[in-house]
């Protein structure tokens, strides 16, 4: 008698996207990884059923016609995905149009994930069990060090305060034994204090009475409350609620920087009960994590986008903060959009998902307005302090007046002021690196990645020239590659470059750089952000990572140095991104006692953006982006997918791109069809890359062609691969 095994191999390729029959003498759970033979290799594979078979091996090979191989190694003792999850990575392969290993890939850590490239080990401690408290022993000290133990249960080796000598002498009497007990690595483990608790406002009490009136029934909600307005209070509030009546809490945050700041507020105020899923957590904190939450020690969860697939039973809330946020959107395989994840759970959860903004994307606020969500408002910060004033500086003017400086004369001066008053300052500028790129005087020509269609981007710290999409650097090199001219000069500025201006330029300046270069070690976010607090530096300098979630009472200044970058990008939600971004950084300042103000620095003071944040007038700013939109025909009065083609042969990419057109033309003659074009960045790690781009209203009729297409182009061998991107976010 044997079991066959169905088993999905680590491959995430189309081709191999399906159960490969293994033989096991022993029935396997679903849902655990088991060791394969698999052509030459010996690989990871995941068990996706099993059935027991009368038959002897001989007998179904007979049947089947081919050889069948034994499973060679069983590496989990349970399951390591629940039945939802399951579940989930086949709807999720169906949506993405991805392979499902590559779905189930997604949902686990890394040390988890069905691979043989990846390992990593239960971690244990030596501990000192009594094993008999009626022992007699020997001596006065050995008497004192044995009650020593039996006061103190379990306690590790290393906290033993006698001898070891001792400590063997009480062994050979078989008083105690010396044991390898598992412990887990707790990423936070100063966090376990709690923390005041606030009472509620009367818009928060209404916020929360009324989710809690429908808190078993699936529905989701939009909390529009403006920057300070105490959005995160009514997150514990309902959190406590649910976990109160036995159930779980599933707590999102875009992105790592602002995972520490809700690990602080949900640690102080529900301490062991919560466990933390991002991926600047080591291995070994991952995988402990991971399996609290396997194990049904933890009641939350707070993380980043993965944090959506955490394997929590009795889930009773889906929150999901700064639900605009771009990175909430995979942009890898498979391409997933976290909202959507979430309303899945929440629908076979039977619970609530709560998105909170304070600037909601246009597609969930009109969800709002139309009655699909929930739509909760938060007009007024938490300690009724007005927003900050805002106001716009003129680059042009400047300029006219000969300032040819990064720094307006309103901006310095107001910049000097805070920093001789013991105030803090926080000033955002969108590009890392030192200069932007190194142009030639002699020959014009301007140094650019040979991989990729950009600029290389100068970064003083190292002396190098390096390319933001592929990483390839250079040496800053003495003359000119093109012409060996030597007149070499840096144009733009990157946060390294205004870093150095204002540390030459501002009396007591003490800066912080808060960008990628900056925070890549482990608890980089964390450090800076303590730093900060502590007043160790008394100017935060960074990238869009510092616009959201910060909250420092000594912050009375924001300023943003350069406000057309976001807003000149050819992608229909430039305008939208620009409005989240500059309304997020402004609610910076002025969150504590004393009053905030905010300068932008713009080419373009009467951009309808511009003014729209210079109000904090969301609703004015989402009734003409929706006009727009309507006129244009773009979300969310429709939905989109890209398809990118791409490969190494330029001919073929432009072939392929002009026949997959054609097709889509044939089989979708109603919708809209816009392309072949040339991605934003054309060739990316010397790969060429086209997109074309469907508006549709009716996705049953679109699924099944793009299906077909995708099986067709990414076969083994073609010289083009296809990739469908439902609501993209990015057209790089």
């Amino acid at each position: 008698m044997v079991y066959i095994v169905q088993v999905l191999v680590e491959h995430p390729t189309h081709a191999l996207d399906t159960a490969f029959d293994y033989l096991a003498n022993e029935e396997i759970m679903g849902g655990v990884r088991v060791a394969i033979a698999f052509g030459y290799q010996r690989i990871i594979g995941y068990v996706l059923g099993c059935e027991y078979s009368s038959m002897t091996k001989e007998e179904l090979e007979k049947i089947a016609g081919f050889k069948y191989r034994y499973i060679s190694e069983i590496i989990d003792e349970r399951p390591l995905l629940n039945q939802e999850l399951q579940e989930l990575s086949l709807t999720l392969a169906k949506l993405t149009l991805s392979p499902r290993i590559s779905c189930l890939q997604a949902m686990l850590p890394p040390q988890l994930k069905p691979s043989t490239n990846k390992s990593v080990r239960i971690k244990y401690q030596k501990v000192i069990k009594v094993i008999n408290k009626n022992i007699v022993v020997n001596t006065v000290k050995q008497q004192e060090a044995y009650q020593f133990l039996k006061e103190h249960a379990d306690i590790p080796l290393k906290d033993f305060p006698y001898s070891r000598g001792l400590l063997n002498k009480l062994i050979e009497q078989k008083a105690v034994l010396v044991v390898d007990e598992e412990i887990y690595r707790d990423p936070y483990l100063d966090n376990q204090k709690k923390e005041h608790e606030f009472p509620l406002t009367p818009d928060q009490q209404k916020i929360v009475g009324s989710i809690i009136s429908k808190i078993n029934t699936y529905h989701t909600a939009l909390i529009h409350g403006v920057t300070g307005s105490g959005k995160t209070e009514v997150y514990l509030h309902l959190s406590k609620y649910v976990i109160k009546n036995n159930k779980t809490v599933l707590m999102l945050v875009p992105e790592i920087s602002l995972t520490p700041m809700m690990v602080n507020a949900f640690k102080h105020k529900f301490g062991k009960q919560v466990a933390i899923l991002h991926s600047k957590l080591s291995s070994g904190e991952r995988y402990d994590e991971y399996r609290r939450i396997i194990n049904e020690e933890v009641k939350i969860v707070v993380g980043a986008r993965s944090a959506i697939f955490a394997p929590l039973e009795k889930i009773g809330l889906i929150i999901l903060d700064e639900e605009h946020d771009s990175s909430y959107k995979q942009e890898t395989k498979p391409r997933y959009q976290t909202t959507q994840i979430a309303r899945i759970r929440g629908k076979y959860h039977n619970c609530p998902v709560i998105l909170g903004s304070a600037t909601p994307s246009l597609e969930s606020y009109s969800r709002g307005q139309k009655g699909v969500y929930d739509l909760y408002k938060l007009p007024k910060r938490i300690n009724q302090f007005p927003l900050p004033e805002i106001e716009l500086i003129d680059m042009a003017v400047e300029i006219r007046n000969k300032n040819y400086s990064l720094f307006s004369k309103a901006m310095k001066e107001k910049i000097q002021t805070c920093l001789d008053c013991g105030e803090q300052v926080i000033l955002l500028l969108n590009k890392r690196g030192y200069a932007t790129y190194v142009r030639c005087l002699d020959c014009g020509e301007v140094i650019k990645c040979p991989h990729c269609d950009v600029t290389l981007t100068y970064h003083k710290v190292d002396h190098k020239l390096r390319c933001h999409y592929c990483e390839h650097q250079i040496e800053m090199p003495k003359i000119c590659p093109h012409c060996s001219g030597e007149q070499l000069k840096l144009v733009g500025t990157g946060t390294q470059k205004v870093e150095e201006q204002l540390e030459t330029n501002f009396k007591g300046a003490k800066v912080i750089r808060y960008d990628v270069d900056t925070t890549k070690q482990k608890d980089g976010h964390q450090k800076l952000l303590d730093q900060f607090a502590r007043k160790e530096g008394n100017i935060l300098l960074g990238t869009q990572m510092i616009a959201k979630g910060l909250d420092f009472e000594n912050v009375t200044f924001v300023g943003v140095l350069n406000a057309d970058i976001s807003l000149n990008i050819p992608d229909f939600r430039a305008n939208e991104r620009t409005f989240q971004l500059l309304e997020q950084v402004s609610g910076r300042s002025g969150r504590g006692k004393k009053e905030g103000t905010v300068m932008i620095q713009t080419y373009n003071p009467e951009h309808f953006v511009l003014q729209c944040v210079k109000n904090h007038d969301y609703l004015s700013f989402y009734q003409e982006e929706m006009r727009t939109r309507r006129l244009a025909i773009y979300p969310p009065y429709v939905h989109l997918v890209s398809i990118l083609i791409q490969g190494k042969d330029e001919t073929v990419v432009d072939q392929c791109a002009l026949q997959i057109k054609a097709y889509l033309q044939k089989q979708l003659e109603d919708m809209v069809i816009l392309g072949p074009a040339n991605s934003l960045v054309y060739r990316m790690q010397d790969i060429y890359r086209k997109r074309i781009m469907i508006k549709f209203t009716n996705s049953k009729l679109l699924y099944p062609v793009l299906e077909k297409m995708s099986d067709f182009y990414n076969k083994k061998g073609n010289k083009v691969n296809v990739v469908c991107d439902f609501n993209p976010y990015n057209q790089i």
